[in-house]
């Protein structure tokens, strides 16, 4: 099969970026071909062997940015923040936003009349996916959870708008200034609709998710399907040994005073993720604070390692050095092949987000044979909760208690669970992302790594997840086509049709 995959963001730097890499990797392993359209703002991107590249070219935040053939005068936009970018589609005009889809128009039209894809796998549901249903194919979109916020964003920002509006004595600039930024939002509402009802399928990654696509896109429900996110074996695995030192000394931290991370430790805890508010770094650092002041008093040193970078970076570190972390290290943005010798010397994984759509780096961790701490937020549950009951956000004893499907909390606590991989905790709590952390770093509560590890890798390794993705996009080629082949090469020699970029939609 020859599949082409839209992003409109980078292979790397942020989870879906390594979701797409990850299902290139299996793709061409099995014989399917593979091209993929993204944003970046540099050449030297990493590429999978055998995947062809088709770069819509931005420009780098940096004061020598790397000089591309019909680069944008602007950085990639995100939804949030990312490690090599600060723009945002809320930061963009709608004049920019324009550019932006009319490079992914001529992309894309370009690589159907040279590749020629059986199928378009668009990653978010957004503009670049929304232009990807205009030209006949079979188009399958996963959403990613980002866009689900930016959707409900883009809605709020109307409503605030509106408010604005109603509310009268609005000089001439300022009804200016509403009216460019409501025909912004409006864009992004009609084109996030488009992308869904355009689709022939639809994947999420989680229950949580699944629930809220059906509720903001209800015209497009039947089209959803749900495929859990996989991770790559081959990068991701338990080590029989890692080089501590030489992977040590190979690090910095500008919190040591060597430059260098401690290697007396007694526990390391580990956090791998981009520098966004989403992701509740901030509750972490302030769980180590306590985490620091319990293991002291045992004359124990527990180390805490955050791998990433970000937006938010100057003010974590702000917080950590305010609160006087003596063994909390900032390591920056590393590749796989460290944070896979990290995760065999850590003790657990941390992901203290406070809405995580899936949660990649629990199963990266897992995979590496260690239990996991994360906050019982969006899609989490689904791969932490291993017990087959239900676990709910907010358990009511009087109402839950006598559900023998609803799993209570443990003994003495809100809202913290243990199941087979690791415990969950409410979201924002740093008193109890801190209790859980400690209570396995001390023993007292252990797991069977062993185990952690197979399961994950029986459940989340990418090739069976592909077999299922597959499966999709045949549906959805079947769906566009039929099961006449002629008119499947009628449709692939079709020009795109229906409303052009620039008009009024």
């Amino acid at each position: 099969m020859k599949i082409l995959q839209v992003t409109g963001f980078p292979n790397n730097g942020a989870g879906s970026g390594t979701l797409i890499t990850t299902q290139a990797e299996d793709f061409v392993k099995h014989n399917h071909e593979v091209c993929t359209i993204l944003s970046e703002n540099r050449t030297d991107f990493p590429r999978v062997p055998g995947v062809k590249y088709h770069l819509i070219p931005f420009t780098a935040e940096s004061e020598s940015p790397e000089k591309i053939d019909g680069q944008l005068k602007f950085n990639f936009p995100m939804f949030t923040t990312h490690t090599r970018s600060t723009s945002t589609f809320w930061n963009l005009n709608l004049d920019e936003i324009k550019a932006i889809e009319a490079k992914y128009k001529e992309a894309i039209q370009s690589e159907i009349d040279s590749f020629k894809p059986d199928v378009i796998h668009g990653q978010h549901n957004w503009i670049h996916n929304a232009v990807a249903t205009e030209f006949g194919l079979p188009v399958v979109v996963t959403i990613h959870g980002t866009d689900l916020m930016g959707y409900r964003r883009s809605l709020e920002e109307l409503q605030k708008l509106r408010a604005t509006l109603n509310a009268g004595n609005l000089t001439p600039d300022e009804l200016k200034t509403l009216k460019a930024d409501a025909d912004k939002y409006f864009y992004f509402v009609e084109q996030a609709k488009k992308s869904a009802q355009g689709s022939q399928r639809v994947i999420v990654i989680s229950e949580d998710q699944k629930q809220q696509f059906c509720e903001l896109f209800p015209e497009a429900a039947d089209k959803v399907v749900l495929v859990k996110n996989g991770y790559n074996p081959d990068k991701f695995h338990v080590m029989e040994s890692v080089d501590k030192d030489a992977l040590f000394d190979s690090l910095t931290s500008d919190r040591s005073d060597d430059g260098k991370l401690p290697k007396d430790y007694d526990k390391m805890a580990l956090f791998v993720g981009k520098f966004a508010d989403f992701k509740g770094i901030d509750v972490l650092i302030d769980a180590t604070k306590k985490n620091e002041e319990e293991a002291e008093k045992r004359g124990e040193n527990l180390l805490t390692v955050i791998v990433g970078t970000g937006a938010l970076e100057p003010d974590l570190k702000a917080q950590a050095e305010n609160l006087g972390l003596k063994n909390l290290h900032f390591v920056g943005l590393q590749g796989p092949d460290v944070i896979r010798q990290l995760q065999n010397l850590a003790d657990l994984s941390v992901v203290p987000s406070r809405n995580e759509p899936f949660g990649l780096v629990v199963i990266e961790g897992t995979a590496c044979g260690h239990p996991v701490v994360a906050t019982n937020s969006g899609g989490i549950p689904d791969i932490m909760n291993t017990t087959g009951k239900t676990i709910k956000q907010n358990y009511d004893p009087a109402v839950d208690g006598n559900d023998p499907t609803v799993l209570a909390p443990n003994p003495g606590t809100k809202g913290t669970y243990t199941t087979d991989l690791g415990m969950l905790v409410p979201v924002d709590d740093s008193q109890a992302l801190s209790d859980a952390m400690m209570q396995i770093l001390d023993g007292d509560v252990t797991f069977n790594n062993k185990a952690i590890a197979d399961y994950t890798q029986r459940t989340y390794s990418q090739e069976a997840i592909n077999g299922e993705i597959l499966n999709i996009f045949s549906q959805a080629i079947e769906e566009c086509y039929g099961k006449n082949e002629s008119a499947k090469k009628l449709q692939l020699t079709k020009k795109p049709s229906g409303p052009s970029l620039d008009d009024d939609l």
